[in-house]
């Protein structure tokens, strides 16, 4: 899919003052239209999310992680396919905890939004996401609950296990998604910007006029523009 710089460079700039939830929703509600993003289980809005960086950057992730052992910068690479292949495919779960069943949904965009900002928010989302339970909940329960929801939905609460090439320490890093995709986004639309800045002063187009080239047509008059300034 195909998505114009215009449309990109707007979202970014509505998404900038909001909390990471809300951004996430800005950016894939215009992208896509026909679903209910905000209801989707996290695993499969952040399955969008993949999918959009995909059209953007493509599937190669170049991240960089610091080892807790010697503080050394390790970089490693993850593949969009293989984290969009953990998105759950189905929203409701069932869970025996001795003689008892329960059945959960798995937690939503729409749920962390409703969660209040103290430390009891884990059993305020699980008792959202819950739909047959008993009426007493044990920190035994919640705690089974809160295991079978990662389990059922690895983007979750994802983590990544790390082995730092320097002092050999192992490790499993949290890999935040939504986080990750949208610090791709601000460098991908600050680029924009700049690549802007420099047609507009070189050209006297409008910011319009530049956004509507294709990528490839945008790269070769910047080339141009560049080349004129190294003969210089």
């Amino acid at each position: 899919m195909a998505i114009s710089a215009a449309t990109l460079l707007n979202i970014w700039e509505t998404g900038t003052t909001q909390a990471p939830v809300v951004r996430v929703l800005t950016l894939l509600t215009p992208l896509f239209p026909e679903t209910p993003v905000a209801e989707l289980p996290i695993g499969m809005r952040d399955s969008l999310l993949l999918l959009v960086r995909e059209w953007l950057l493509g599937t190669q992730m170049d991240c960089v992680a610091v080892c807790p052992g010697c503080a050394t910068r390790v970089e490693f690479v993850v593949a969009t396919t293989a984290l969009r292949a953990l998105a759950p495919t189905i929203t409701e779960q069932q869970l025996t905890i001795g003689e008892q069943q329960l059945a959960f949904r798995l937690p939503a965009s729409i749920d962390l939004l409703a969660l209040p900002r103290d430390s009891a928010a884990t059993r305020h989302l699980i008792e959202r996401c819950l739909i047959e339970a008993p009426m007493t909940l044990s920190d035994e329960i919640l705690t089974a609950v809160a295991t079978a929801m990662t389990e059922a939905d690895p983007l979750l609460d994802l983590r990544i296990a790390l082995n730092c090439p320097d002092c050999g320490h192992t490790w499993v890093a949290p890999f935040d998604v939504a986080g990750f995709v949208w610090q791709e986004l601000d460098r991908w639309v600050r680029r924009l910007l700049r690549d802007v800045h420099s047609l507009a002063r070189a050209y006297g187009w409008e910011e319009s006029a530049i956004l509507a080239l294709s990528p490839q047509r945008r790269a070769l008059y910047l080339q141009m523009v560049n080349d004129e300034r190294s003969v210089g």
